[in-house]
């Protein structure tokens, strides 16, 4: 595992999977987030829908944290911890605007979509086309933005697979800003 901090101070570490290979690090490639964890000020119903609509399953429980690993196994964990009354946080840099679940398609989305309407009562954005994916939004219980998105068109829509990142590709509604992105993102080189 290696430790270290992005640009605005988030703690991030890369971490070798039990299938992945042992090794230089630098020659991994990067395949999806270990975990997360959620500070909520209470116990609410956001558990039943990791559970019902994701498909996440509590596998510990600690003092006021419950670890949910995802039900493919392929997708990490998610961890609710209790915190009590605290401040919200705020956008800016270094902050996490929100945690998207996968959906494989359309008519995936579209059934955990349903669930959160008819079960939870539960309001949802419309589709959002981000080029390389749709995706809905809502605000669980616990207050947290969580976003569906879905797994297509991918990466490749705009670039073949072989070149993929050896350039900045941006979806059209940033293309407007594509100098002063580049100015602010780190170097790829």
């Amino acid at each position: 595992m290696v430790c270290t901090f992005d640009p605005d101070g988030t703690a991030i570490a890369l971490v070798e999977s039990a299938n992945g290979a042992a090794g230089d690090v630098s020659a991994l490639t990067p395949s999806g987030l270990q975990g997360v964890t959620l500070d909520v000020r209470e116990e609410d119903m956001t558990a039943d829908i990791l559970q019902d609509v994701f498909g996440f399953t509590p596998v510990a429980r600690r003092e006021r944290s419950v670890r949910f690993v995802a039900h493919d196994g392929a997708g990490g964990s998610l961890t609710l911890r209790t915190v009590g009354k605290a401040s919200r946080g705020r956008l800016g840099g270094g902050t996490i605007r929100h945690v998207a679940f996968r959906a494989l398609d359309e008519a995936d989305r579209s059934v955990m979509v349903q669930k959160l309407r008819s079960v939870y009562d539960i309001s949802v954005s419309a589709p959002i086309e981000r080029t390389y994916l749709t995706a809905v939004s809502f605000r669980a219980p616990c207050g947290v933005l969580f976003e569906i998105a879905t797994d297509g068109p991918g990466f490749a829509v705009d670039e073949p697979a072989e070149r993929l990142g050896e350039r900045l590709m941006l979806p059209g509604f940033l293309e407007e800003r594509r100098q002063e992105l580049q100015m602010i993102l780190p170097s790829l080189d």
